[in-house]
């Protein structure tokens, strides 16, 4: 019966995993996860495609293939997953910067691609437009990350 529990658990958490990796998709929105789910492509998904896709999730975390994903293999998939995604975001960070394509980025690349950030996040924090950013607009953008931080539950410190 534990194992059965265990097993259980272990199958709604990686069903679990692509959800929550669909409404943690800050940046993109969930497209590219729905991409995923989407199997035949259509653009549409339907619920045999997000239980198959759960089901190739599962498989893809037992390694051993004897239909029970144990603690070892939950936490190697999980881990291969977060290295996968962060090599996608490193691999999207890097084609951002390197304006031209030609597959290295300059100081000049670098350069602007750091003033884009910065004009962002200043236009961001300077939410009168003035071109200043007073102490009350810091504090209050401390604040909104704090709760972001929150609702992610992802704190970065204590």
């Amino acid at each position: 019966m534990k194992k059965l529990t265990i097993a259980a658990l272990i199958t709604l958490g990686l069903g679990g995993v692509a959800y929550t990796a669909m409404a943690d998709n800050h940046r993109g929105g969930p497209a590219p996860m729905l991409e995923q789910v989407d199997l035949n492509q259509d653009g549409n998904i339907s619920k045999d495609e997000v239980s198959a896709h759960r089901a190739e999730r599962f498989t893809n975390a037992d390694a051993n293939g004897d239909g029970l994903v144990t603690a070892d293999e939950f936490e190697t998939f999980a881990e291969a997953e977060r290295a996968r995604k962060q090599e996608q975001r490193r691999a999207k960070r890097f084609a951002r910067m390197d304006a031209d394509g030609d597959g290295s980025i300059t100081a000049a690349e670098h350069e602007a691609a750091a003033d884009k950030r910065m004009d962002r996040m200043f236009d961001r924090i300077d939410t009168d437009g003035d071109g200043v950013i007073t102490e009350t607009e810091r504090e209050a953008a401390k604040e909104m990350m704090k709760e972001r931080r929150g609702k992610r539950g992802q704190g970065r410190r204590g």
